[in-house]
């Protein structure tokens, strides 16, 4: 990096901090509940939006996408038809109910609709999830930033964790809002800086003759096969069950939508973060085709795939001053954005679905503003340092970081959403039932995805550059798209091989199904039949809506007791 590239790289890095801290202290005029210290308050759509956009793209898919593109080609497109069924089904099927009542953490549902079981194994499945993410959040844009600059990964590691932790601890939750949204700004900046010179250098005819003869352009897989690891249906269908867990079930993403003033904005949030998602798909897809078509005669000499981004970067823009500040800045950002939001969702649930929940057993007072405030500043920081110690263990990872996430996600996310499709679409299915579908679909996801690991469940890559992989002297087409595995008696392996893209369906179906079937036995057994209704406020509004003598009320936490008229009959 030239001495242009570092002024750039701080000069963003200090103006984005000092924004965050500007915006916050600017609303400080007015006193913060609880709650508003936990999720933040008084966001605008634009900002909103942007921020919901860097919670999930982040510097993971900043390093991840490029890469997926230029080993796999670009059937990830198919993302972007996704987006318009999905968000869709988030802003006007899950969202109403969870606004409405007006609840600090997502999974305080689980309680009132079903028992203080399930809260508490979808906060820890949630912590977990989270502190496993956060650990690649970290460790990406370290490994991006000590391949351009030389310095020490471990040191890297450091600095962004910690200042991801300051940012949340100083400035609050709306400062991690308000500094995400410019940071995603920053990264789609970026992203298209570098097609742009991308396509100056190469031009559009050579990269489009390039992706075509090197079998990057394949949008038209159609096999049911559910081995097939990027197929049509596995990224429409999986990857509507991926978003709906990311963006419905998700305190990370959800705590965007509960800190706008109204369901309405809140809403238009969803809608528009459509647009800005598939903008950022096709800039990294785009991007990918630009590597692919630059390294197509000799792949390049990179410790993993994870590096192949900041190689292109520095191979391709750096003569251009400033490009590489610019490119190491967004991501920081990416990476910085993701940490945020992970961190004050974290500490939220931490303070109000262990710590007040943990006082209340013990008939003790709620925690008050005050200590609600000092717990949001100190718990980030302790937990940066559990992300920063799992993080040095990430360096032993070899294949892309994206499907890393996409496991993590998927096997922890799809339980979470189906208890959420059983809480709103099933009032029939009550506590017990909904626990043990919990339970059932946490062990069919985990169980498929470390299956997967043991396994050694890979895909098979297009063809590379003859001057590193000079082994491959033929391709079989017939191939692409496949995994391979080792190998078990009576062909079990392929059962791991499912494409990693249907986890969070797998979660949702198996939890639907074991709860139901679990609460028609429990009917047939038990005695006396639990005859126990179902508040309104509980249930979807398209079944709210259809029960008889329905009345509008206060949607208070405090006030969530259901009259005669305001339940559904089981």
């Amino acid at each position: 990096m030239l001495f242009t590239d570092y002024i750039l790289l701080f000069s963003c890095m200090i103006g984005i901090s000092l924004y965050g801290l500007y915006k916050t202290r600017k609303s400080r005029k007015k006193e913060q509940t609880a709650r508003e210290a936990m999720v933040g308050s008084d966001i605008s759509v634009p900002s909103a939006t942007l921020a919901m956009c860097s919670g999930f793209i982040s510097s993971i898919s900043v390093l991840g996408f490029p890469a997926e593109v230029y080993y796999q080609g670009g059937m990830m497109l198919w993302y972007a038809p996704m987006y318009f069924i999905s968000f869709p089904l988030v802003a006007y099927v899950f969202l109403p109910v969870l606004y409405k009542l007006k609840l600090t953490t997502i999974y305080e549902y689980f309680e009132r609709r079903f028992n203080y079981n399930c809260r508490f194994v979808t906060t820890l499945l949630f912590c977990v999830q989270m502190m496993l993410y956060n650990s690649v959040a970290l460790y990406a844009p370290s490994l991006a930033i000590a391949t351009i600059t030389k310095i020490p990964i471990t040191i890297s590691i450091l600095i962004t964790a910690i200042l991801s932790a300051v940012y949340i601890s100083v400035g609050g939750a709306k400062a991690g809002i308000h500094t995400s949204a410019i940071q995603m700004a920053l990264i789609i900046f970026t992203m298209a800086f570098i097609v742009s010179m991308s396509v100056y250098q190469m031009g559009l005819k050579d990269i489009f003759d390039s992706i075509t003869t090197g079998k990057r352009l394949i949008l038209n897989d159609f096999r049911i096969n559910p081995t097939i690891r990027h197929s049509v249906w596995s990224l429409v269908i999986g990857g509507t069950g991926n978003i709906l867990s990311l963006f419905g079930a998700n305190q990370l993403s959800v705590q965007r939508c509960l800190a706008m003033p109204s369901l309405e904005k809140a809403q238009r949030v969803l809608l528009w973060t459509i647009i800005c998602n598939s903008v950022i798909l096709f800039l990294y897809v785009s991007v990918g085709f630009s590597m692919y078509t630059f390294y197509k005669d000799c792949h390049p000499m990179i410790g993993n795939a994870n590096e192949l981004l900041p190689q292109f970067v520095i191979d391709v823009i750096s003569s251009t001053p400033g490009s590489v500040g610019l490119f190491a800045a967004a991501v920081y950002s990416a990476g910085i954005s993701t940490l945020c939001a992970s961190f004050t969702a974290v500490s939220s649930i931490l303070i109000n679905d262990v710590w007040n929940v943990f006082r209340k057993h013990k008939k003790q007072a709620p925690l008050s503003s005050t200590d609600v405030h000092k717990a949001m500043r100190i718990l980030p920081i302790f937990l940066s340092f559990i992300s920063i110690f799992v993080a040095m263990l990430c360096s032993m990872l070899q294949g892309i970081i994206l499907q890393v996430s996409f496991i993590v996600f998927g096997a922890g996310g799809g339980p979470v959403l189906g208890s959420f499709v059983i809480g709103l679409f099933l009032p029939r299915v009550k506590g017990i039932a909904a626990f043990i579908g919990l339970l059932a679909s946490i062990v069919a996801c985990f169980s498929i995805s470390f299956g997967s690991v043991l396994v050694k469940v890979k895909p098979v890559q297009l063809e590379l550059g003859q001057c590193v992989n000079s082994t491959m002297s033929f391709y079989d087409n017939s191939h692409i798209g496949e995994v391979t595995s080792t190998p078990l008696a009576y062909g079990f392996d392929r059962i791991f091989a499912v494409s990693y893209q249907y986890y969070s369906v797998i979660g949702i179906v198996s939890n639907v199904f074991v709860a139901y079937i679990t609460q028609l036995i429990l009917d047939v057994c038990t005695p006396i039949r639990d005859h126990s209704e179902i508040c309104l406020e509980l249930v979807s509004p398209l079944l709210a809506s259809s029960a008889p003598h329905t009345t509008q009320h206060d949607p208070e936490p405090k006030q969530h007791n259901c009259t005669q008229q305001e339940t559904l009959p089981c």
